[in-house]
C-alpha cells in the first residue's frame, strides 16, 4: 500500500533485541508498529514541516508522527493486530491533543511533547502493550508521547537545536486523535502504512 509517509528509514526504528532474536528463529516474522500521524491546522503544519526539513534527516521520507507501539518482530497478521487495537481502544474517545513544550532526548533529539491529554496517549500506549504485545514493551526507557522535530549534527549541536526549537514552537499545536496506523518495517528499511484503524466509541 503506497503512501506519502512510506519511507526508507534505515535504522531509525530498529526493533528491540528480544524481537530480533525471535525473527532470527523464524524468517516469516514481520516487524510492525502502531503510529499516529496527527493533522494540524495549515499554518502549524507548515511550521513543523519547515523546521523538520532543516533539522530532521527523516523529514523527506516520513511525516510528523507519534509512535504508540515501536516496531517489533512477531508472527501476527495485520488482521490480528487490527483486532488487538480495536480491543485495546474500545470505548476510547476521539481526543484533541495539544503539543506545547519542547524537550531534548538523549542529548541528540529535539522533540515536541504532548502536554494537554498527553497522559491519555501514555495510557493508550500502555493498553496497546497488553495482551499479545506485552512481551515487546520497552522497560529501558520511560515513554513520553512526542513528535521528533530534529536531530543534532556536527553543524547544529543539541544546544543550538533546542534554542531554535524553543524560539520556533512557543505556541500550542493541536490535533485530534481519530485513528491509528499499523506500519510495517520491510526488509529493505522501508516503513509502509499497512492499515488505518479508526477509534470506535462503542
Amino acid at each position: 500500500m503506497s503512501s506519502p509517509h512510506s519511507s526508507r528509514l534505515r535504522h531509525a526504528y530498529e526493533p528491540q533485541a528480544e524481537s530480533r532474536t525471535a525473527d532470527r528463529l523464524s524468517p516469516c516474522a514481520t516487524a510492525s508498529g502502531h503510529f499516529w500521524f496527527p493533522t494540524f491546522e495549515s499554518l502549524a503544519e507548515r511550521r513543523i514541516e519547515r523546521f523538520r526539513a532543516e533539522h530532521d534527516p527523516l523529514a523527506p521520507t516520513i511525516g510528523p508522527h507519534v509512535a504508540l507501539v515501536f516496531p517489533f518482530y512477531a508472527h501476527l497478521t495485520v488482521a490480528q493486530l487490527e483486532s488487538h487495537i480495536k480491543r485495546a481502544t474500545r470505548g476510547w474517545p476521539v481526543l484533541p491533543i495539544t503539543f506545547r513544550s519542547t524537550e531534548r532526548v538523549a542529548s541528540e533529539f529535539a522533540v515536541l511533547c504532548a502536554d494537554l491529554r498527553g497522559e491519555a496517549l501514555t495510557e493508550l500506549h500502555d493498553r496497546l502493550y497488553r495482551g499479545p504485545l506485552a512481551q515487546f514493551l520497552r522497560t529501558d526507557i520511560e515513554y513520553t508521547p512526542h513528535l521528533t522535530l530534529g536531530r543534532a549534527t556536527a553543524v547544529c549541536n543539541i544546544d543550538q537545536l533546542m534554542q531554535e526549537a524553543e524560539l520556533c514552537f512557543r505556541e500550542p499545536y493541536s490535533a485530534t486523535l481519530r485513528e491509528l496506523q499499523i506500519v510495517t518495517l520491510l526488509d529493505d528499511g522501508t516503513i509502509e502504512l499497512t492499515k488505518s484503524v479508526p477509534l470506535i466509541l462503542a
